[in-house]
C-alpha cells in the first residue's frame, strides 16, 4: 500500500496545524491516498477536523533553531519506522499539491528518491548553495521511499549524521551549522553510495521563497505578491516557504 507521511509540530512562532488544514485537503483531492500525520499532543489538540487521518503522536525532539526561532525538524530520520506504508510519499506540511505528479513517482520501482535541484518560481534564482558546502545539497521536502534494506540504511545513516552533525559540517565544510535534513540526507546518501550517485526526482522542486507573500489559495492554484509583482502557479505542486500562508 502507498500512503503519505507528514510531520506537523507547532512552535511559539508558527501554527503548522493551520497549514495542514490547507494542504491535507489538496493531498486528498489529487492523490487519493491514506495520510499519516506525525505530531505531538499539543499540536494534535489544535488540529481541525480533516476527515480520516492516521495520527502518530510522539514526543518530538527540541532544541534546533532557524533565524533564532524554534525549528522542530529533528525527527525526520524516524520516517521509515513511523510509516505504516510499503511505499511512502514523505512531505513537508507546507508542500501544496495541485497535481497527480507524486503518484507517478510513487509508481516507479526506485526504493528511495529525493529532489537534488530546486526551482524558484518567482524567477529570482534564490537557491544557490553550491558555495556553502563541498557536497551537493538535496531537498528533503519531498522524498519517495519503500520499505527496503537500502531505504532503512539511509534513514539509519541520517540518524547517525544527526547525532554527529557538527563533525560532518566540518568534514564537508557546510556553512549551515544548525541541523538541516537537506544536508543530513545528502551526507547519508554520499556516505552510503560514494561516487555511484543516487536516484533523484527527475524535476526541480518548485519553491516559493519566504519573501513572496501568498495572497490567495484555491483548489487549483496559489497567488502571491513579490516586491509589488503578482504571480500565480496553477495545476502544479509547490513548496511554500512563507509560513504566513497559514492565515490566508
Amino acid at each position: 500500500m502507498t500512503g503519505v507521511l507528514l510531520y506537523c509540530f507547532n512552535t511559539d512562532t508558527y501554527r503548522y496545524d493551520k497549514i495542514a488544514a490547507k494542504t491535507v485537503p489538496l493531498l486528498k483531492k489529487y492523490l487519493r491516498l491514506p495520510i499519516t500525520i506525525v505530531t505531538n499532543i499539543d499540536t494534535f489538540k489544535c488540529m481541525p477536523p480533516l476527515g480520516f487521518i492516521d495520527y502518530k503522536l510522539i514526543e518530538n525532539e527540541t532544541g534546533n533553531q532557524i533565524n533564532r526561532k524554534p525549528w522542530h525538524n529533528l525527527d525526520r530520520y524516524r520516517a521509515y519506522e513511523l510509516s505504516p506504508y510499503e511505499k511512502t510519499i514523505l512531505l513537508d506540511i507546507d508542500y501544496f499539491c495541485f497535481s497527480e505528479y507524486l503518484l507517478t513517482l510513487a509508481n516507479t520501482d526506485q526504493d528511495f528518491m529525493v529532489h537534488d535541484k530546486v526551482h524558484d518560481i518567482t524567477g529570482n534564482d534564490s537557491y544557490r548553495f553550491s558555495r556553502n558546502s563541498m557536497i551537493p545539497m538535496v531537498w528533503a521536502t519531498a522524498i519517495i521511499f519503500k520499505k527496503s534494506q537500502r531505504a532503512k540504511a539511509i534513514f539509519d545513516m541520517v540518524k547517525y549524521v544527526k547525532q554527529r552533525y557538527n563533525y560532518f559540517c566540518e568534514l564537508y565544510r557546510i556553512d549551515f551549522k544548525n541541523f538541516r535534513n537537506d544536508y543530513a540526507f545528502a551526507i547519508a546518501l554520499h556516505q552510503l553510495g560514494g561516487f555511484r550517485g543516487y536516484e533523484t526526482i527527475p524535476t526541480n522542486l518548485p519553491t516559493l521563497p519566504g519573501n513572496a507573500v501568498v495572497t490567495e489559495i484555491s483548489e487549483s492554484h496559489i497567488k502571491w505578491n513579490y516586491e509589488g509583482r503578482v504571480g500565480q502557479i496553477e495545476n502544479n505542486d509547490v513548496h511554500v516557504i512563507d509560513k504566513g500562508v497559514a492565515y490566508v
